[in-house]
């Protein structure tokens, strides 16, 4: 293998383990599905503090997280700051892992 491909391998991988890491939590998986359910397509970190039980320092730490990778916005509107799901990288990752999956699964049935 190449050292440039190696190079982008370890970038793509250092990239998913961010995401996964990122939808490894409960509370972040529950953000996401509360914002990909379309009857909220908006969110206050209090107002998901209350949906979810926790602390507003809690879920400004999980927004944030998904925020780095880029799965959720910021919106200010007035004196709030409102979340929604950037469709797009959201798309993006969702075409990453399925790489990842077609990669392994390509691999597993050349073995059969």
């Amino acid at each position: 293998m190449e050292s440039k491909e190696l190079d982008e391998k370890y970038k793509m991988a250092v990239k998913m383990a961010d995401i996964f890491k990122a939808f490894g939590d409960i509370n972040r998986l529950l953000i996401i599905n509360i914002l990909a359910s379309n009857t909220i397509d908006k969110i206050s970190v209090s107002e998901l503090a209350n949906i979810l039980g926790i602390t507003q320092p809690a879920a400004s730490q999980h927004l944030k997280i998904l925020k780095n990778i880029g799965i959720l916005l910021p919106k200010k509107e007035g004196y709030n700051v409102y979340y929604i799901i950037d469709i797009e990288t959201f798309l993006k990752h969702k075409r990453d892992i399925d790489l990842i999956f077609q990669y392994a699964f390509e691999k597993c049935d050349s073995k059969n």
